[in-house]
């Protein structure tokens, strides 16, 4: 797996052990990510998070923060902070600061969760502060009438959902080490695999739900036995999560919740 994480307090890899802070930030991020109707202003999708799976990046979740080493960092913490003038981005993130050439620290302001962009492979904003390389809104700035409107309506996700969705967020860059499977951010197959897609040209995706029951849907890649594999793995999975045949549907499970998977291409 080509992601970064600290050992948790249970020896597992410690993706999903986090403040309940972070693990409602997270969701708001999976909302984000998974919605990507580029005709849509209302909703999760207009926020334009969507975007970052065309980005090289691995995330790296902590404890207390959740960190993205990306190649082109400014580009990434750009797609995801409005500027002075309003825009695209998640409601609420600000920029606290900008370290070194390619760090930046941003924190959410309904949930208190810190974000970490940065370059450097170790996951640590390093360097001497300086200022951003480009304008846009504070801590300072409190959270606006348009994104308290915005965050009003994402539907509420029970405890159990919550730690399903933030689950499958923090593995989008998982994969496999013996090469059995791979999520390939949601765009192409890391494994190459002879007779599977190689790309991703039907990136349409939805995540709707409320409380306990979720559907995600999406195109081509990442293939649904891959996606089902990452968050089941006895050793990467996150810990309770099993798989049920609905019908024609994979759905996950996890404690009271369900995530049912909908998948242009079929797998066996």
């Amino acid at each position: 797996m080509p992601a970064h994480t600290a050992i948790a307090r249970d020896r597992s890899l410690g993706l999903d052990d986090c403040r309940p802070e972070q693990r409602a930030f997270r969701v708001l991020f999976a909302l984000g990510y998974f919605n990507n109707d580029p005709h849509a202003y209302e909703g999760p999708a207009g926020w334009h998070v969507s975007v970052l799976s065309a980005y090289t990046v691995t995330l790296s979740p902590r404890r207390d923060r959740l960190v993205i080493i990306a190649d082109v960092p400014d580009n990434v913490t750009r797609r995801l902070l409005r500027g002075p003038a309003g825009g695209s981005g998640l409601p609420g993130l600000r920029f606290v600061e900008h370290r070194g050439s390619s760090s930046y620290v941003l924190r959410h302001l309904p949930t208190g969760a810190e974000l970490v962009v940065t370059g450097n492979a170790s996951g640590k904003p390093e360097g001497r502060v300086s200022e951003p390389h480009f304008d846009t809104l504070s801590t300072a700035v409190p959270v606006t009438e348009v994104e308290a409107e915005q965050l009003r309506r994402v539907p509420e996700a029970t405890e159990d959902a919550q730690r399903l969705l933030a689950g499958v967020l923090t593995r989008i860059t998982a994969r496999d080490p013996h090469r059995c499977w791979a999520i390939g951010n949601w765009f192409y197959d890391p494994l190459t695999r002879p007779g599977w897609l190689d790309m991703d040209h039907r990136q349409h995706r939805t995540l709707r739900g409320r409380g306990d029951h979720w559907v995600l849907s999406w195109g081509a890649i990442p293939y649904a036995s891959d996606l089902v594999a990452s968050v089941t793995d006895p050793v990467i999975g996150i810990a309770g999560a099993g798989r049920e045949r609905d019908g024609g549907d994979t759905v996950i499970t996890l404690g009271t919740a369900s995530l049912r998977l909908r998948s242009e291409v079929r797998t066996s």
